[in-house]
């Protein structure tokens, strides 16, 4: 992200943190909601919010860099006149939590206080984020777990999860399951060869201590080439966050020597586990596609 599109994203920030530092009282609510409001639909209008202006004299990137340095919820941020409206994109309403979308990133509110990341959070499938509050690595203590989907097209779709820690003091820290870490994992855990049997072509696939066999009648054919020795994996990839538990789902594909895109031939499932903000697969699973079993 360049400096000018960080700015502006903080600046969202900043915005909505002077507002509800404004409202903070119960019988606030109205108010609060009206904020909230405003700031999403300011952008509608062409204007920025009343509330929300900048000084005269002082333009919107200065006072932005201003509220960066000193890290306080200056008042005096306003809405960047070129950006789009914020947009409600996933809440945990009776706990005060909400996840706005920005043009740049992401905005989390937690009560009063918010914080700006650099998340992609939508692809043109527009499939919502979703956000859970639980104690996720057993600390005593909650963190929100935020599932978003970040790549779609032909043969591609990705979730990205993502674990904030937070707490009264405003703290929020973020921790990713980067591809590069789920990858790695896998990587240790699955094994695979082609073996035959009789005049059956098929796909030994090892998980852990167990090992499976599919199908690969389709694909043994001079016209395809070689059947490739290794699984393809990571083009494909669904996480999902509940209050009880954190799991995923990966497709798992062989290569084909003339063949441009990986063959699925089923998936791999896994519980997610959380602790000290390092990620591991657990309990992993290969399910085949039933078109790929062996009978």
């Amino acid at each position: 992200m360049n400096a000018n599109a960080r700015i502006r994203l903080t600046m969202l920030a900043v915005a909505i943190a002077a507002g509800l530092a404004s409202c903070s009282s119960s019988a606030d609510d109205a108010v609060r909601e009206q904020m909230r409001d405003t700031l999403v639909q300011s952008k509608q209008t062409g204007e920025p919010s009343a509330n929300l202006d900048t000084p005269s004299g002082q333009s919107d990137e200065d006072s932005s860099r201003e509220a960066v340095q000193t890290g306080q919820n200056a008042p005096f941020t306003a809405l960047p006149p070129e950006s789009e409206p914020l947009s409600l994109i996933a809440e945990i309403p009776d706990r005060d939590i909400r996840l706005y979308g920005a043009p740049d990133g992401v905005v989390l509110q937690v009560g009063e206080h918010v914080q700006a990341f650099e998340w992609d959070y939508m692809t043109p499938r527009g499939i919502m984020p979703v956000m859970h509050a639980a104690d996720y690595d057993a600390d005593g203590e909650e963190e929100l777990a935020i599932d978003l989907h970040i790549g779609s097209g032909t043969g591609i779709a990705v979730d990205e999860l993502h674990i904030v820690e937070f707490d009264e003091t405003g703290r929020m820290e973020d921790h990713v399951f980067a591809e590069s870490d789920y990858l790695a994992q896998l990587e240790e855990q699955l094994k695979f060869r082609v073996v035959s049997r009789d005049r059956d072509v098929l796909g030994e696939i090892t998980v852990g201590s167990r090992t499976h066999h599919v199908n690969l009648a389709a694909f043994a054919s001079e016209e395809y080439g070689k059947i490739l020795d290794r699984l393809i994996y990571g083009s494909i990839v669904w996480f999902e966050a509940s209050p009880q538990k954190l799991t995923a789902e990966i497709a798992v594909g062989v290569g084909i020597e003339t063949f441009a895109t990986p063959q699925y031939i089923g998936t791999v499932q896994a519980d997610v586990t959380y602790r000290n903000g390092r990620f591991y697969l657990r309990n992993i699973a290969f399910e085949p596609y039933p078109e790929y079993i062996v009978s």
